[in-house]
């Protein structure tokens, strides 16, 4: 961790679900539907803020969303809890083929 900024508090959990290869339960505000939304999903990346002051970043994938909206970008301030699930998940069963 970076000195001076402030992860979310279940940081750690993340990096256990990315090393450990196991989905998580997120629950997060979703400013669209203006109320909390809990999914299973598949942790991808953090991303540490880039200025003093800027936002951190949390980058997950849902594989149930509708195409196109899988790939959910959250700043922390908008995850209430990230919890580790059992359920296992491996990245080749998610790769976008490029044949036609």
């Amino acid at each position: 961790m970076q000195k001076g900024i402030l992860m979310h508090q279940d940081h750690d959990t993340f990096v256990q679900a990315v090393k450990d290869r196991k989905k998580i339960i997120l629950t997060y505000f979703s400013g669209v539907q203006k109320l909390d939304l809990t999914i299973l999903c598949i942790p991808v990346r953090y991303s540490p803020p880039v200025s003093q002051g800027g936002s951190e970043w949390y980058c997950f994938w849902d594989p149930e969303a509708d195409v196109g909206e899988r790939v959910l970008r959250l700043e922390s301030s908008r995850i209430r809890y990230i919890e580790l699930s059992d359920e296992p998940f491996d990245l080749a069963d998610y790769a976008i083929s490029e044949a036609n």
